[in-house]
Order: C-alpha cells, then structure tokens, then sequence
C-alpha cells in the first residue's frame, strides 16, 4: 500500500509541476507585495485517498501475525488559517477518511468498515515564487478519533466479542505539498500527502500506526 501512497503523491506532482511550466512561459504582470497578506485569513477544501502504512500486529506477541490491515480507502476534508506573510501560516484542519479492514480469521478488523476523523492545527512553511507555483511543507498535530461502524462485528484474536464504541488518540502530522496559485487572485489548485503518527493499542492489536492521507483541492488566500 505504501507503494499506492508514493505513486499517487507523485502522480500529483508532475501533474501540477506542468501547470507550473505553463505558467512559466506566459508572461503575467502579478502584483506582488509581500505586505498584503499579514494577518489574512485562507481556506480550503481537499479529497482524495487514504491507507495504513503498517500492518498490525497481536499486542501479547510482537512475532503473531493476524494478518490485520485497513485497505486503500477515501478521504475528504478541508480547514482554515491565518496567515503570518507570503511564506509561512497557522491553520486548523480536519480530515475524514473511511476504509474496509481485512487479514485472516484471527483478524479483528477483516470485513468491517472503520471511520477515521483527522483533526488538529499546523504550521505551513511555503516557498512563494513569482511564478505562483510554490513547495510546502506543513509540522503539526492534533487527534485521530476512529470510530468502527454501528454494524461492526469485533473480535480479539482469541474470538472474545468487543466493543465497537469509538476511541481517540493523540496524533503527529507532518505533510509535504505542491500549490499553484493564479497570478492576482487568491485561488490556487494543490497536491497534498500527508502522514498521521498515533497509538493504535485496541482489539487486541498494539502498534504505532502511520496513517496515510493524500488528495488534491482548491484553496483561498484572502490579501492577493
């Protein structure tokens, strides 16, 4: 799966990369200060994919394979910001994504479907170019909330019934992105992945999950 994460990541990259080109070869008066934007509110909204960049394991035996994975699944979701200058931003995110577990009969998540809620704040450091094609990299955290749907059927390894109630754990979050923003406007198109580092320590299972997000969107930036 994490082979999937880094195709469509890259995929994105060039896709932007030739807007970039293209911009660059057209010749734009952008009205540039770096003034207008201290203090200005963005937004934006996003979707794309998500998945798990390890397996799991049995908490009472590191060498126990269950077999147990969450598959390739979806993720929408958006957020705001502030903005400090051209380069760098504060801003509040959420992401919801929702994927199929699987692994073998031991497994306590095969065949359910689990709802994952990604939320917290980062800082955005961007590389602003005249050009309007600008590399990003985001450091922050928050939560991640997994919530197994009402209909799930949960068993520990050793088939004792649990419950399916919902759970949270505190979450790290680092992501690395491309934006192209239109010359003297405040839309831009970006490519986003992202990377959430949290506790998964429920059904029997104990690992520090890495939770992958990755996806394009439309974003906003009030001052241009």
């Amino acid at each position: 799966m994490s082979r999937l994460f880094f195709t469509g990541v890259v995929a994105l990259a060039f896709g932007l990369a030739g807007v970039s080109a293209f911009a660059q070869q057209v010749d734009v008066d952008v009205d540039y200060d770096d003034d207008d934007a201290v203090g200005r509110p963005l937004i934006f909204i996003s979707g794309g994919g998500n998945n798990s960049l390890r397996e799991f394991v049995d908490d009472n035996d590191d060498d126990f394979d269950v077999g147990s994975e969450l598959e390739t699944g979806y993720n929408v979701g958006g957020g705001l910001g502030v903005q400090f200058n051209r380069w760098a931003a504060l801003r509040a995110t959420y992401t919801f994504a929702r994927s199929q577990g699987k692994g073998n009969a031991f497994s306590p998540l095969a065949g359910n479907f689990f709802n994952r809620h990604y939320y917290g704040a980062d800082l955005l450091f961007r590389a602003d170019t005249a050009a309007g094609f600008s590399p990003y990299l985001t450091l922050g955290g928050g939560a991640v909330t997994i919530s197994p749907d009402d209909t799930a059927a949960l068993f520990m390894p050793d088939g004792a019934r649990i419950s399916n109630d919902r759970w949270t754990k505190p979450a790290g979050r680092l992501g690395l992105g491309f934006e192209y923003q239109f010359p003297n406007t405040g839309f831009g198109l970006f490519a986003e992945g992202s990377g959430w580092v949290y506790e998964w320590d429920r059904y029997g299972l104990d690992r520090t999950q890495i939770d992958a997000n990755w996806g394009a969107g439309l974003t906003y930036r009030f001052g241009y």
